[in-house]
């Protein structure tokens, strides 16, 4: 009786485990500068109707005033990188900045730079971005040191955008009139003083941090227990699986997904639990090429574990000797998606999901 009893509460301690792996929560995804593509140019109204058929809860905007004080949404402070001249799609031979062209000029001389001729669109004010933003429910996150660029969301968005900057002045002046989630920018000289400043905000508020050292394990683990959103930007690098483990809340990327069922994908596939030698692997492919997809897996393992998502995205994961769980993805153009997992030592799976998308 007493081994059966044993055994019942074992199994009851692995379905507890199980159960909340399974349930632990998803960071909040943010798109960088919206969901940009060699064709679809970054902040730009289409990036924003893309982010909402990619599943991301909001995206990130660059504010920038024109000579006449229009504000616009562009991220370099010139327009050299992004745009083309409008009248034959030539490069621009000179710098031009926006703060010395007028918002007409802006509108009349330059377009956004595309591959495909249908998004070489001009260049968005904030208004028109911010609209399109409410059209399709996505959470715009103002990257502006403008005050006005604040007053001008709060008109559009209600409460529901997010105040990001490093300026302590504007986001107390920003909280005078909005209940909106400020997330302050840090580094890791002023990480600390988050902890001193945020109280003062009030209301929803967190911090943000491109940088691994300002963003330390011990400091997210403080920030959370303190009730704050913590974000991570995730750029070039495949550095999700660092913030998901530190208990990173919200990720602002170019190009990752989470493996989330709600977000409608085309095929899963479930890994059955087994033992990989080392050197071996398994593959994992989508039914056919798409134009717009991505993919994403849901793994606890124990050992250590290449992924390989698609083309030139790589993951090396490893448990350090207990079950490890991470949820690892990446959005595509024109692939077949697939995955790869490759044992780098001898390891084990105990479950694991693939998702493959199409948008």
């Amino acid at each position: 009786m007493r081994r059966l009893l044993t055994l019942i509460l074992s199994l009851c301690c692995i379905s507890a485990v199980a159960l909340a792996q399974t349930e632990s929560p998803l960071p909040k995804m943010f798109a960088h500068r919206g969901c940009w593509s060699k064709i679809v140019p970054e902040n730009s109204i289409p990036a924003v109707g893309r982010a909402a058929r990619h599943g991301y809860m909001g995206i990130e905007l660059d504010v920038k005033m024109t000579k006449d004080g229009k504000m616009v949404i562009m991220h370099d402070k010139w327009l050299n990188r992004t745009c083309r001249n409008a009248s034959d799609y030539s490069k621009l031979t000179e710098k031009v900045r926006v703060s010395d062209v007028t918002f007409k000029e802006l509108r009349e001389n330059y377009v956004l730079a595309s591959s495909n001729p249908e998004y070489r669109t001009q260049v968005p004010t904030l208004k028109e971005i911010l609209l399109e933003c409410k059209r399709h429910n996505i959470v715009p996150m103002l990257h502006s040191k403008y005050v006005e660029s604040y007053r001008l969301a709060q008109k559009i968005m209600g409460d529901n955008w997010i105040c990001f900057t490093g300026n302590i002045e504007g986001m107390k002046e920003c909280r005078t009139f909005s209940k909106c989630l400020i997330l302050y920018g840090i580094r890791p000289h002023n990480a600390d003083h988050a902890f001193e400043l945020l109280p003062q905000l009030g209301g929803k508020v967190g911090v943000s941090s491109m940088q691994r050292e300002a963003l330390t394990r011990e400091r997210i683990k403080r920030f959370r227990e303190l009730g704050y959103e913590v974000q991570q930007s995730v750029y070039r690098a495949p550095r999700e699986v660092f913030a998901l483990r530190d208990g990173t809340t919200m990720i602002l990327s170019d190009f990752s997904l989470m493996p989330d069922p709600n977000n409608n994908p085309a095929k899963v596939v479930t890994v059955d639990p087994q033992e990989l030698a080392q050197g071996q692997t398994l593959a994992f492919s989508a039914d056919k090429r798409v134009k717009d997809g991505g993919v994403a897996i849901d793994i606890e393992f124990e050992g250590a574990i290449e992924v390989e998502l698609g083309k030139n995205r790589y993951y090396t994961l490893y448990s350090n000797g207990a079950v490890q769980h991470d949820r690892v993805g990446t959005r595509f153009i024109s692939e077949k998606g697939y995955v790869k997992l490759h044992a780098i030592d001898a390891s084990k799976i105990k479950a694991a999901k693939v998702y493959f998308y199409e948008f």
